[in-house]
């Protein structure tokens, strides 16, 4: 094997841009052009329970539904604020599109939008 195709299997050490787009592993960038991002992201169960964690935490702990304080986090689910159901992405996990919420406020919205 010479010294190029050697360089060329590792592309991020290569200098080239790494396909991942500097995202943590358990995150993908799916390319959209519909999506006024351009892009959708997709989260590991795990990536979504750190989110779901930062969330609680900029929400003062208090469901973004009901606005009551979460006493038993294991209640807690996350919420996509634009639905599949309205018009959203296929699956969208950005953190500008999820909030925390108690799974009953979660299962009472169903797929709708809340006015903010």
């Amino acid at each position: 094997m010479n010294t190029a195709q050697s360089t060329n299997r590792f592309p991020a050490a290569a200098g080239n841009k790494h396909p991942m787009r500097g995202l943590q592993p358990g995150i993908r960038r799916i390319d959209d052009p519909h999506h006024p991002r351009g892009y959708r992201e997709l989260r590991s169960p795990a990536e979504m329970r750190k989110l779901l964690n930062r969330e609680i935490v900029e929400q003062d702990r208090k469901c973004a539904i009901c606005h009551e304080e979460f006493t038993d986090y294991s209640d807690v689910v996350p919420d996509h604020r634009n639905p599949k159901g309205m018009g959203g992405a296929w699956r969208d996990d950005h953190p500008d599109n999820i909030q925390a919420t108690h799974f009953w406020c979660n299962e009472e919205k169903g797929s709708t939008r809340m006015d903010d």
